[in-house]
């Protein structure tokens, strides 16, 4: 089945008509380009797209960013009630051939549920700034979400149609967006599917209109995101831990030997925290399993571990190296918070993949 194949273009060469032409002749389903609002300049090349067969234009009258595009496609495509697999997106620059553009309309025929990616190889010729970016963007997807994409930043996207109702409400309206898009796939569990393509890039990639200062803080704002909202759920139990550690290490229990008070007051501390640390996380932008039973059970198991390690390494710092045993606790949980966020992330909360795409086959296809 074919798909609807979106261009959003922000002051586009003329060389798009011919392109659009390609695609058109290459399948039957409709072409939509989306006019970012690049202004009187440019209404001829548009006027020339909207006069070929097949072909849709959608116009913004100010810039609004590649998202905000996308989702005017979205909303014009699931109005428009055509009875396709889906939405390819392709940049406007020439970068994606017509022959990958169809290898991704195949893959989506043949997983139909899932988020299909072009994926470049960053080789010799790639401009610095792209392959320093993408490398970048990608380990901190890996550490911060646990998501493994070699190219993250590839315009070349299938959508399947369960989808769309989602992501033609999803923030972001610059580039940011098809990193949202990204993040909010992995928390719904739909599945990635990367097909290679042919590495393109024209006059060091010259066409670009990624703005280097504000596209690149609201893309690193996106990614702090999760880990923002991590630390604040640990500095919110962390709180609580150690007011709780403390007043019962200090004051309840002081007649007791040290390493029975340590214990006690780790145990009940630590209890009394994990609950306003579970209630929070259960929020966190990765988490994908949000059933309270497993992801309770997987919790405290991870608990009673940190709980273990750190009154053994509290111990043994303020034993052997004389520490004080709040800042000897400050330490070592800094480092158990660090570890925890990595489990919580690929186990306590991730569900199977296969789950998550077996639920997508069961709803209904919404349009």
């Amino acid at each position: 089945m074919d798909c609807c194949i979106v261009i959003p273009a922000y002051r586009p060469s003329p060389a798009l008509i011919g392109y659009a032409a390609e695609l058109l002749a290459a399948q039957s389903g409709p072409v939509a380009v989306v006019d970012d609002g690049g202004g009187p300049t440019y209404n001829d090349i548009f006027d020339a797209l909207a006069d070929l067969p097949g072909c849709t234009v959608l116009r913004h009258l100010q810039n609004r960013g590649k998202g905000a595009a996308i989702k005017t496609a979205i909303r014009w495509y699931r109005n428009s009630g055509a009875d396709l697999a889906g939405i390819i997106t392709a940049d406007c620059d020439g970068q994606h051939t017509v022959q990958d553009v169809l290898r991704l309309s195949a893959a989506l025929a043949e997983a139909p549920d899932s988020l299909i990616l072009g994926v470049r190889t960053f080789g010799p010729g790639t401009p610095p700034k792209s392959a320093a970016g993408n490398r970048t963007i990608s380990k901190l997807l890996s550490v911060l979400y646990g998501i493994e994409l070699e190219d993250t930043q590839t315009g070349l996207r299938a959508l399947p149609n369960r989808l769309l109702p989602t992501l033609e409400t999803l923030s972001g309206d610059r580039y940011e967006y098809e990193l949202n898009m990204l993040l909010q796939a992995n928390r719904m569990c739909v599945p990635f599917v990367t097909v290679p393509i042919e590495t393109l890039y024209f006059d060091n990639n010259a066409g670009s209109h990624f703005r280097a200062v504000t596209d690149t803080l609201r893309i690193a704002a996106l990614l702090g995101a999760g880990l923002a909202q991590y630390a604040l759920s640990s500095a919110a139990s962390a709180i609580v831990d150690v007011a709780f550690y403390g007043l019962l290490v200090k004051f309840v229990l002081d007649g007791l030997p040290f390493s029975t008070r340590l214990a006690l007051a780790a145990a009940a501390a630590r209890v009394i925290s994990s609950i306003v640390n579970y209630t929070c996380n259960r929020k966190l932008p990765y988490v994908q399993n949000e059933r309270i039973f497993p992801t309770l059970l997987r919790y405290y198991a991870l608990w009673a571990c940190q709980l273990a390690a750190s009154i053994s390494l509290v111990w043994v710092i303020h034993e052997w190296l004389g520490v004080d045993e709040l800042w000897a606790k400050l330490i070592v949980d800094l480092g158990l918070a660090a570890a925890s966020y990595q489990v919580q992330m690929r186990w306590v909360f991730r569900l199977d993949r296969s789950a998550g795409a077996a639920a997508l086959q069961e709803s209904p296809v919404e349009r």
